[in-house]
């Protein structure tokens, strides 16, 4: 792992707990990180504003593009691994690695069937992104996947998962603060006494989006019936409509401060795949969360009344309920919830089986 072609490059981030930033800044202590940027063909082809049929033919320019310029920089810099986020990166940088001869790695952050599912693509749109991955699979040297059910989805579609390794979303202790309730709510000018309860996550993104929806729709009206002091914070880039009843914060800077401000936090999100990272920095900072069950899919360890509380769309405001009317349960979810991340989800834990993953590519 001398030189480490990225693709595409972001900013590094050891403080972030989003995947790719913090994959990029644990690479770059094992080797140089040769970046591989994008412009504004890239950013084009993903504007969902776009009209579609343009954004098609700019996606076959765009892979062009990032297939010469990965080429290129491989050779100029003498590559010795292709690390690419997302099939559509993996698959260019996957025919780029075959000619530079070096191992290539595609980190898949959730299968495209259950995803392009939850999220209503066509079943073309999913089909043709299904055969893009099989041939993607194919030339790379290993595929990262984030849980053991994405491992199994691609099985039932007849991948090969011999070359498939787990590497799911994890916390990173070191840079995760240990913060009381009272001292959180104390920097943030929030009386002790209100009910809080936190959702974040960016609202661009449409699983987010829906989650906050069924909160000011579904589960605050209910809740309000027998807790009506509760109050719903929301933080995270973006609007939404007729949102009066949560207090918006947009997006923080500091969303661990928030965190721990929150009597219980919420991740009711009904669509998607792949871990929340969301629940890992939750759980990692001891605070008492109500999930649903794809955030069970994701991180199969969590355990309704141990670790976490599980709700349904039906009753998911009863489980806020009972963290709010008890607070020593919240607490004792909490403790479970961070050893459980501790153990299994931390970068401290997984990022050496990474390491040994790649040096024994070369």
């Amino acid at each position: 792992m001398n030189k480490i072609l990225f693709v595409p490059y972001v900013t590094p981030n050891a403080q972030s707990s989003e995947r790719t930033p913090k994959l990029l800044h644990i690479l770059s202590q094992w080797g140089e990180i040769v970046p591989i940027t994008t412009d504004k063909l890239d950013s084009k082809v993903f504007d969902q504003k776009r009209n579609k049929f343009a954004r098609y033919g700019l996606f076959i320019l765009n892979e062009l593009k990032t297939f010469f310029n990965i080429l290129t920089n491989g050779k100029k810099n003498r590559g010795s691994l292709v690390f690419a986020e997302g099939s559509y990166y993996a698959f260019v940088g996957a025919m780029a690695s075959k000619i530079l001869q070096i191992p290539a790695v595609w980190d898949n952050h959730g299968n495209i069937r259950d995803f392009g599912a939850a999220v209503g693509k066509s079943k073309i749109f999913i089909k043709l992104n299904l055969w893009l991955e099989k041939i993607t699979a194919s030339m790379v040297s290993c595929v990262l996947v984030v849980s053991e059910k994405d491992k199994m989805a691609y099985a039932e579609m007849g991948f090969d998962t011999s070359k498939f390794m787990i590497i799911p979303t994890c916390a990173d202790f070191a840079n995760i603060p240990e913060l009381s309730k009272e001292d959180a709510r104390a920097k943030l000018g929030i009386d002790d006494n209100k009910k809080i309860i936190l959702f974040f996550g960016s609202l661009n993104y449409y699983p987010n989006k829906d989650a906050v929806r069924y909160l000011l729709d579904e589960m605050l009206p209910s809740l309000k019936k027998t807790t009506p002091e509760a109050l719903l914070y929301v933080a995270g880039s973006g609007k939404i409509e007729d949102a009066d009843e949560a207090v918006m914060l947009g997006f923080v800077p500091d969303i661990f401060l928030w965190i721990s401000a929150a009597d219980v936090c919420v991740a009711p999100l009904w669509k998607g795949v792949g871990i929340l990272t969301k629940v890992i920095d939750i759980l990692a900072m001891g605070r008492p969360v109500v999930v649903s069950q794809l955030a069970v899919d994701g991180i199969p360890e969590l355990v309704d009344g141990k670790n976490c509380l599980i709700g349904t769309r039906e009753n998911f405001h009863e489980k806020v309920e009972q963290i709010l009317d008890d607070p020593q349960l919240g607490e004792a979810l909490g403790s479970e919830g961070r050893n459980l991340i501790v153990e299994k989800y931390s970068w401290g834990a997984v990022a050496p089986q990474l390491k040994s993953c790649l040096e024994g590519l070369e």
